[in-house]
């Protein structure tokens, strides 16, 4: 007897930790997430109060450090509407225009919440905005990649497929955070990854996971040194 398939975000996460080899120990991630009742009891109570994530009331990891025991509070809010969707037009099934936007979120946040777990809390070592959305980017733009590939039986891109990718991740429309500072960040984060995922494109499988590795382990500065 065949055992259930594990939830998307798992498979997402577990996506996430080979790809850096990473030890987030976030799997499984049902128990950080929230939906809108608990995401408003959680703000109404103001136990999580710093978000990483969209603008509004988009989808965001939302943490608070526990000084008393040297831990986080960490919890991913993923509104009703978007895991719907997503359960309705399940992207394993089939990648569009209709639902591209939704699991490119879900990819953000699983990404978010991967990073911080092996890198804040695991190495104990801090990590900015700009890298988290960098990070974020690039993994978007793989993950996109790996399943589009898993979908068409190819192994690279098509030129379309890379085009489908980019647009969607990269060229369409504006941030639209209040904040300038934060329109700023996700540009730049945007940017960043342009350059880096282009880049990556051009070298050899093995040498492509390296590069990856040494990047999710780079500190802020050594980012901007060595892969800006």
């Amino acid at each position: 007897m065949s055992s259930a398939p594990r939830p998307l975000v798992d498979q997402l996460a577990l996506l996430i930790e080979r790809t850096y080899a990473a030890a987030s120990g976030v799997v499984p991630l049902g128990r950080f997430i929230v939906g809108d009742a608990g995401y408003h009891l959680l703000r109404a109570r103001g136990t999580l109060h710093r978000g990483v994530g969209h603008a509004g009331q988009g989808a965001r990891m939302m943490v608070r450090p526990v000084e008393a025991r040297g831990a986080w509070a960490v919890a991913l809010y993923l509104p009703d509407a978007m895991v719907e969707h997503l359960e309705r037009h399940d992207p394993r099934g089939g990648l569009d225009d209709g639902n591209v936007d939704d699991f490119a979120t879900l990819i953000e946040e699983v990404d978010h919440i991967v990073t911080f777990a092996d890198i804040v809390v695991r190495e104990r070592r801090d990590v900015s905005l700009l890298e988290l959305e960098w990070h974020a980017a690039v993994t978007k733009y793989l993950v996109l990649g790996h399943f589009i590939g898993r979908l068409t039986g190819r192994d690279r891109l098509s030129q379309a497929d890379r085009a489908f990718v980019e647009h969607h991740l990269f060229h369409k429309g504006e941030f639209s955070d209040p904040e300038p500072y934060v329109r700023r960040r996700y540009r730049d984060a945007t940017r960043l990854a342009v350059r880096f995922v282009r880049r990556l494109g051009d070298e050899r499988p093995r040498a492509r996971v390296k590069h990856l590795r040494r990047f999710h382990r780079a500190s802020h500065h050594q980012k901007l040194r060595q892969f800006a």
